[in-house]
């Protein structure tokens, strides 16, 4: 689940949904109901989520196999 995936690649950063938010220029709430799973990022957030937990989509989203993508292409 998302969600899940996203606090997980956090928490292997060591770092507070406040620094991640930061990051991405939004509310702490913001990012919070993305960890809840109420809400999704739109796809420029998520671009810059995975630079910031240094993952890609397919990580997040949990899709394997030849659905791969490099994110320079999803730019």
């Amino acid at each position: 689940m998302f969600a899940d995936k996203l606090k997980e690649f956090r928490n292997k950063l060591n770092m507070s949904q406040r620094d991640i938010a930061s990051k991405l220029d939004i509310t702490q709430q913001g990012y919070c109901r993305w960890e809840n799973g109420t809400s999704f990022p739109n796809e420029e957030k998520l671009i810059k989520l995975c630079e910031a937990l240094v993952c890609t989509p397919n990580d997040l989203l949990e899709i394997k196999g030849k659905y791969t993508m490099a994110m320079d292409k999803l730019a």
